[in-house]
């Protein structure tokens, strides 16, 4: 059987299994097993587990239960919390302040998080109730949750970012060093188009008076924030003046969302049971993923499909922006249907050889594919942070009510794509200078 029609079948089974309803990484695991007999005989699916073990016995990995251990110790202490009352205080003389302080936390937390829905189940668990009490529309409110809380995936330390250095070959620092600008420039992107909307469409954000905040009087809250912004200043600044890899920084960041937790008396046994499970279950999901993703990796390499699929589109003719385009539709149909991890690990081996191709960074790409992830977590009918805030919200909240307040930040990261695109500078600059 030639090359082609393995490559096919392979193909069709991947998602005949996920069509089903099987979970991905069986999919991958069955698809590649199919793959590998078809190409080379029973006795190839000898070399599965040494394809597993020589990608997956890296240090780097390490990074990844560690960073979901401090989002989950940092979400259990309350923290978040903490930083949204700060910001929300500092500016209630703006319309749309809720809002924004949203956005602002979001990108905080997602500083020291590096789960997306993580950090928009703990913002949106008091953010939302506070915009809808202060007369805010629920589709705001909702949608501004869901898409700030997507920031976690580009803003380091991003889980997305680790998975993809570790299946594209690139260096963890640099994507961690190479997503601070982005992140940053979208966050404010984010809160510029809410203080317009909060001034020319007043009604959907009413204005919040300082005593409807219901603060202490003497109270500071930036006082609250400073452990972290010492945490955020701990990971990020240990990785980027290299005094500490990205596992190293994970370690570091653990210990201190640990140390905030007790300080703050939010931590015992049962919480840190929960904590400690809910690690676990995160970890062994993206893990066995990740196994399988490898092994996936391992027969498109043997089929040649991306060299094929690279020298098709060479001899096509088709112009660098014009693959970009299908690149960038063909990750946010496979985010519609299929959970980040999954997109990341899969779409990566199969699509740098076509990015590389066109000399285009693989740093660079990573970010971009980061952001294009952020619009597959408010896409319906998978969109899981949309999920997420459904779940958190209060009433009958409605899966499109969350994505209609969320298109128009699908929208400035569209706007945010084609910036990167034609500016790569701004990714590249702060890693390579």
């Amino acid at each position: 059987m030639d090359s082609t029609t393995i490559s096919i079948l392979v193909i069709a089974t991947l998602f005949s299994l996920m069509a089903i309803g099987a979970p991905v990484f069986v999919s991958l695991g069955l698809a590649s097993v199919v793959g590998i007999v078809l190409l080379q005989g029973v006795e190839a699916l000898s070399a599965i587990p040494g394809v597993m073990y020589d990608r997956m016995a890296t240090f780097t990995l390490v990074a990844v239960p560690l960073f979901i251990l401090m989002g989950e110790i940092i979400f259990a202490s309350g923290l978040g919390s903490d930083i949204y009352r700060a910001i929300r205080i500092s500016l209630y003389r703006i319309r749309g302040s809720l809002a924004v302080a949203s956005v602002f936390a979001c990108a905080v937390f997602g500083a020291m998080c590096g789960v997306s829905m993580a950090g928009a189940a703990t913002i949106g668990k008091f953010a939302i109730p506070e915009m809808l009490k202060a007369g805010y529309s629920k589709s705001i409110a909702t949608g501004v949750v869901a898409s700030a809380g997507s920031l976690a995936l580009l803003i380091p330390p991003s889980v997305g970012l680790i998975l993809y250095g570790l299946v594209a070959g690139e260096s963890v620092g640099y994507l961690f060093i190479a997503g601070v600008i982005p992140g940053i420039i979208i966050s404010v992107m984010m809160m510029a188009y809410l203080l317009i909307l909060g001034y020319v469409k007043p009604e959907l954000m009413p204005a919040v008076t300082r005593e409807e905040l219901e603060t202490e009087e003497g109270d500071n809250p930036w006082i609250v924030t400073i452990p972290a912004l010492l945490l955020v200043f701990a990971v990020l600044g240990s990785i980027y003046f290299g005094i500490a890899t990205p596992s190293e920084s994970a370690a570091v960041g653990c210990f201190g969302a640990m140390l905030i937790a007790i300080y703050k008396g939010n931590l015992n046994w049962d919480t840190l049971q929960t904590i400690v499970r809910d690690t676990t279950r995160t970890t062994g999901m993206i893990l066995a993923i990740l196994a399988s993703a490898l092994v996936f990796g391992y027969l498109l390499t043997r089929l040649r499909l991306p060299q094929d699929l690279v020298a098709w589109i060479v001899e096509q003719g088709f112009s660098q922006y014009s693959v970009l385009i299908a690149i960038f539709c063909l990750l946010i149909i496979m985010g519609m249907f299929m959970d980040v991890v999954s997109v990341i690990l899969i779409a990566t081996p199969l699509l740098l050889p076509i990015i590389k191709e066109f000399s285009y960074d693989p740093i660079w790409f990573g970010i971009v594919m980061a952001i294009v992830t952020e619009m597959a977590v408010i896409t319906p009918p998978v969109g899981l942070n949309l999920f997420v805030i459904q779940g958190i919200s209060p009433g009958n909240t409605s899966i499109m009510t969350v994505a209609r307040g969320s298109f128009p930040f699908f929208l400035i990261l569209v706007a945010a794509v084609v910036l990167f695109t034609a500016f790569p500078g701004l990714v590249l600059w702060l890693p390579f200078g």
